[in-house]
Parts: structure tokens; C-alpha cells; sequence
């Protein structure tokens, strides 16, 4: 398989991203070195941001209507339709997930793109507003240069989505996708090129840390897009404050599921494990901990695991497989620190066992063991299992910890399941499933306390990248 170059792209340019430390992008499947990582310069991020300002200062991109920024934004998704495949088995070795997944996603990335252009045309940038005097508009202007930081467990996917959204409500935008996941990244850029979007409109550095931090830390970047952890979103905000950047930070969550006293354990056990295992575990809406009644606690563990050792693991790249490694050896290494906490703690563990020795693989879990469990989130293939009382313990249990994406509860009682789960704190409960997709085309949830600010819902998304402003005939002659 041929790699993308790691270019940094600067004004329509792509150049070399000089920066080495000498570490790789592997194999996760078997942990083969595979090419050496790259970042850019601080002086290139430096420029980067610079090409994104005068591209949104001269009106370039955010001076074409919705109509001609949609032309373009089609051909890009034409572009990325015709290297979909090619997009799919990338993902699938920067992260570990199944390629019968990244197919999905890699294959409906033009989709987004053409769904955020139709969402702006709809919406518009400029709208007449009633007054008595008239000659009142409301404009919908891009904050300015944003700054789009991309996680690593879906490459294409969230990197194709944050800059549809920001390009059709008309921002200029600098890229950083993960360091262990820049592959999709670079593709896109091509296909920006390739496109006919202007030279400067699109962005893309590259690196770890350090070139995020001077990114979001930049004065001229107005506003900031980030799916990631927790830490790192708190490091966002707080780069952000001083000159109050627009931010959208979807971070971590404990999400929790409850599974009432009418479920039906075997239904509720195969939706769980499709939720824990989807993306090689690696989904910030996945469930993690698991809360039933007591008395049918270790019942669901034994069903739970059955279900996990029925999934088909192994490579990627196989377009069997159902559960894959995770992305990289510190993702594998944290996991196996937090199991071995779990069972200092006085867990059962309840493993699979058939799981391939070479790569980043970890073998699905089931930990058994009541009470709050870990404070941090278990983002892999491991589920927590834990007991109550009567559901106000349920609940309390439930909203215990870093918590406020996602809840699931579990119930033959469709209604009854409904409300107690609008006592969880969690933007979307999903009742008896655990899917990936939103329940409705009008979703819109919220990033309740530390999970985030911000939310998803495709309307607010594209909202994000604009402030609103009022011009017209003033009430002149009035009192007030």
C-alpha cells in the first residue's frame, strides 16, 4: 500500500513537514514500523494561520454566496467519493478499526460534504427581518480563521465533517488531525486542491502537542473545533479564554447504561456489545459501565462476555473482522493498566481469549465489580458491569463521574425506559440500542457538563462557524 506524504499545506501549497523525533506510524495489526511521523515548523503553523487570515480578511471563500460555495464543495465530494476505498483502508490502519467500517465512513464523506452545502443554501447568509421602518438583515458572518483539531479513532470521518460544516457557512480553517492518524488528512487537502476552493481557504499542519498548543494559542484563530480527550479539550479552553475563541469541544464521558428489571438480558447483552465493540471500542458514545439489578448482575456478565467471544477479531484489514486492535501501543498500554486497576480494586475479569499476540490488540472485557468503578474513561474494548438496588441508586450511580455525552437504558417498557432516561445527565439516551447514527435527522444534542461545550446536530454544527449580525434602518426619532 502506497502512504500519503505528511505536506504541510500552506496557501494551496503543499510543503515538506520538516520536524522529525524520530518515532513512526505503525501497523496496528502487527505492529510493523511503517513510515516515520512529521510535524510541521512552529514557523510554518505561523504562516499557515496567516494564509487562513488573508483568505478570510479578502472575502475569497465567505465573499461567494451558498449557491458557489456548493459547486465546489460537490466537486470535492466527488473527488473523495472516487478514493473512498482508498480513504477506508487508510482509516483502518490509523486506527485500528474494521475496514468493513471505514468503508462506511469513507464512503459517505461525499454525502457530508454535499449535506452541509445544501444545509447553507437552505439557511442562507443574508435574511430579511420584519421591522416597521424595513431594510433590516440578518447576516450570518464566519467568526474568522478557525482552527479544526481531528481525533484519531475516525480520520476521514471527523476531519471530512468539521471542514464541510466550516467551509459551507464560509470560514477559512487550518487542519490538525492526530499524529497517529494524518493520512486522511492529507487526502483531503488534495481534494480541496483539486476542487477549485481557493489557495489559503483550507489549511493543514501537522504534529503532537506542541503544534496544536501554538495553534489554538495563535491570536488570529477566532474559533476552535476539537473532538478529543479531556485534558486536552481543558488545555483548549483555557488557551481560548483570554481572547474568548468560539469553541466546540466534544471530550470524554463515562457513559453509563441501565438495564431495568422488564429487559430482556439477551437482547439488552447483544446491543451492549455491539455499542462497547463498535470501532474497535474506540467511540466517545459507547457504553462503559453497565448498571443492572443486583440479583441478575453476574447473569448479564456471563451473556455479555458470550456475546464479546462471538465477535470475529482480528486484522483491519480483513473485511471480516469485527473488532480490531486499537490504534497504537500507549492506547493498548493504558488499557491494560486500567484492567490491572479493575482487578486490584477486586473485579472479575471475564476475557476473550482468542485474540492474535502480534499488534495492538486487547482482548474485550467484561469487569464485574459494583460501585463507581475507575474515574477515567474506558475508551477500548472493556465494559464495567456493576449492580443496584432500585433505580434511584441506578441513576445516582449512573450520573456519578465524568459523565454528559451519551446514556443507554434497557427495558421492555418502551415509555417507562423513555423517562428514566431523562434523569440521566447525557445529551442522547438511546433506548434498547446502542447505534452509531443519530436517532432522528433533526438531532441536536448537547455536551452536558465536562464532556464538552457545544453539541452535535447538523444545523448547530454549521451555526458554530458564524456570529450573527444585524444591519439596517435604524428606529430614529424614538425615545428608546
Amino acid at each position: 500500500m502506497t502512504f500519503p506524504a505528511l505536506r504541510t499545506w500552506i496557501g494551496g501549497v503543499a510543503e515538506e513537514s520538516p520536524e522529525a523525533d524520530g518515532s513512526w506510524l505503525h501497523d496496528p495489526n502487527t505492529g510493523e514500523a511503517l513510515v516515520p511521523t512529521a510535524s510541521s515548523s512552529l514557523e510554518q503553523v505561523d504562516r499557515a494561520v496567516s494564509a487562513a487570515r488573508r483568505a478570510h480578511d479578502d472575502g475569497r471563500w465567505r465573499g461567494l454566496a451558498p449557491e458557489e460555495r456548493a459547486v465546489r464543495l460537490g466537486a470535492l465530494a466527488a473527488w473523495l467519493d472516487d478514493r473512498a476505498e482508498e480513504i477506508a483502508r487508510l482509516d483502518a490502519l490509523n486506527s485500528g478499526v474494521p475496514l468493513a467500517v471505514t468503508r462506511l465512513f469513507g464512503g459517505a464523506n461525499g454525502a457530508t460534504l454535499r449535506d452541509a452545502a445544501r444545509r447553507a443554501v437552505v439557511r442562507g447568509d443574508v435574511a430579511e427581518l420584519p421591522a416597521e421602518q424595513g431594510g433590516v438583515r440578518l447576516h450570518r458572518v464566519p467568526w474568522g480563521p478557525t482552527a479544526l483539531i481531528l481525533p484519531w479513532n475516525a480520520p476521514s470521518a471527523m476531519a471530512v465533517k468539521k471542514t464541510a460544516f466550516a467551509l459551507a457557512a464560509g470560514a477559512t480553517v487550518v487542519l490538525k488531525p492526530s499524529s497517529f492518524s494524518p493520512w486522511s488528512a492529507q487526502l483531503l487537502l488534495e481534494g480541496v486542491h483539486e476542487a477549485g476552493i481557493p489557495d489559503g481557504v483550507v489549511g493543514l499542519v501537522q504534529g503532537g502537542g506542541g503544534v496544536g498548543r501554538a495553534l489554538v494559542a495563535d491570536e488570529r484563530i477566532a474559533a476552535i473545533s476539537m473532538t478529543g480527550s479531556t485534558p486536552t479539550g481543558r488545555a483548549i479552553a483555557a488557551a481560548a479564554a483570554p481572547r474568548f475563541a468560539r469553541l466546540q469541544l466534544e471530550l470524554g464521558s463515562n457513559n453509563a447504561a441501565i438495564v431495568r428489571a422488564d429487559a430482556d438480558l439477551e437482547q439488552a447483552a447483544e446491543a451492549l456489545a455491539d455499542g462497547v465493540l463498535k470501532l474497535s471500542g474506540q467511540w466517545c458514545e459507547a457504553p462503559r459501565r453497565v448498571l443492572v439489578d443486583r440479583a441478575r448482575r453476574d447473569e448479564l456478565a456471563r451473556l455479555l462476555i458470550a456475546a464479546f467471544a462471538r465477535r470475529t477479531i482480528g486484522s483491519s484489514l480483513d473485511d471480516a473482522t469485527e473488532v480490531g486492535p486499537v490504534a497504537f501501543a500507549a492506547r493498548r498500554d493504558e488499557l491494560d493498566d486500567q484492567r490491572d486497576r479493575l482487578a486490584a480494586a477486586g473485579a472479575e475479569l471475564l476475557r476473550v481469549s482468542a485474540v492474535p499476540e502480534r499488534g495492538w490488540f486487547f482482548a474485550p472485557t467484561v469487569a464485574v465489580l459494583d460501585g463507581p468503578g475507575l474515574a477515567d474513561e474506558v475508551f477500548g474494548p472493556m465494559l464495567l458491569v456493576g449492580g443496584y438496588d432500585d433505580e434511584d441508586e441506578a441513576v445516582r450511580l449512573a450520573n456519578t463521574g465524568q459523565v454528559g455525552l451519551a446514556g443507554y437504558v434497557f427495558g421492555a417498557d418502551q415509555e417507562g425506559a423513555a423517562a428514566l432516561g431523562t434523569r440521566l445527565v447525557a445529551g442522547e439516551v438511546k433506548v434498547n440500542g446502542t447505534s452509531v447514527l443519530d436517532m432522528s435527522p433533526a438531532s441536536a444534542q448537547s455536551f452536558f457538563g465536562a464532556s464538552g461545550l457545544g453539541g452535535h446536530g447538523d444545523d448547530d454544527v454549521l451555526d458554530f462557524f458564524t456570529g450573527k449580525q444585524v444591519v439596517g434602518t435604524d428606529r430614529a426619532g424614538l425615545p428608546l
